[in-house]
């Protein structure tokens, strides 16, 4: 039974390994097939499946607020913009690296270190120094603090999968976290005691409040190498010139509520994209 199960466990690593290599090659694919663009073009790197921000249509068409506005982007840049799908992060990054595109268009969180490598250009989302961890109608006694939470051991903590919160938890060792998508699963979870606390950003974890007046929260200040100043648009270092135009027409979209027409239009609400 245990040889079986041990057999099943590793045949499903192996198929997840070769699922992963499969998709990031790929990407790396498609950044060799690039071709060399015209002056008149911005070459945009983009990855599907991440909606809102770039998706694929039933008729095969490219569709999301970072789609809409990179069209919008160009238009005022006049240049005629080409759009390729990497796939993933990974094959982004070096096509960019190579010249292969201009810009990384990917609901990017800038943080320090992609300030440090990229020009990043600000366009949407809001800055988050802080989680929340949100208790369901009081506080234990003592706990003001996530490092409070040592008093009472192996505290079980609700995160959801994939989250900034949750990477940021991997540090805690004496948490135990809990991998839950839906969040009225979560408030399920927390109200009949199932956990102690759930872990959002702040974003959500006031809309929750809003919605829950029997959660209670306590703010929970973040170490620079994991605040984050909204989402950017990623372009090499020495590319001076564009990063220049880009940061001009997209502050310009800022003003005149462009951008903030297609966050309402794609149903943004100002939370990162955990990239």
């Amino acid at each position: 039974m245990k040889s079986n199960f041990f057999k099943n466990f590793v045949q499903s690593k192996v198929i997840c390994a070769i699922t992963i290599t499969l998709f990031v090659l790929a990407g790396l694919y498609s950044v060799l097939r690039l071709t060399k663009r015209a002056d008149d073009t911005i070459v945009v790197g983009m990855m599907s499946g991440w909606a809102p921000f770039m998706s694929i249509a039933a008729d095969g068409s490219y569709v999301g607020f970072d789609v809409d506005v990179t069209q919008e982007l160009a238009r005022r840049m006049n240049k005629k913009v080409i759009i390729y799908d990497m796939g993933s992060l990974v094959p982004c990054f070096i096509a960019l690296e190579q010249n292969k595109i201009d810009i990384i268009f990917s609901g990017l969180d800038i943080n320090q270190k992609r300030l440090q490598q990229y020009n990043m250009v600000y366009y949407a989302g809001n800055d988050v120094t802080c989680y929340n961890l949100l208790f369901w109608k009081q506080i234990p006694e003592g706990v003001k603090t996530i490092q409070d939470l040592k008093k009472y051991p192996n505290s079980i903590i609700v995160v959801e999968p994939g989250d900034s919160p949750e990477k940021y938890l991997d540090q805690c060792d004496f948490i135990v976290k809990k991998q839950i998508s839906a969040i009225t699963d979560q408030l399920m979870d927390l109200q009949y005691g199932k956990s102690t606390a759930i872990f959002r950003q702040p974003v959500i974890a006031q809309r929750m409040c809003a919605n829950n007046p029997q959660l209670k929260s306590i703010s929970v200040p973040l170490p620079p190498e994991y605040q984050i100043y909204g989402m950017g648009i990623a372009l090499k270092k020495e590319n001076k010139s564009l990063t220049e135009a880009v940061q001009k027409t997209i502050q310009g979209m800022i003003a005149d509520g462009t951008i903030k027409q297609l966050e309402l239009k794609w149903q943004l609400n100002g939370e990162s994209n955990e990239l």
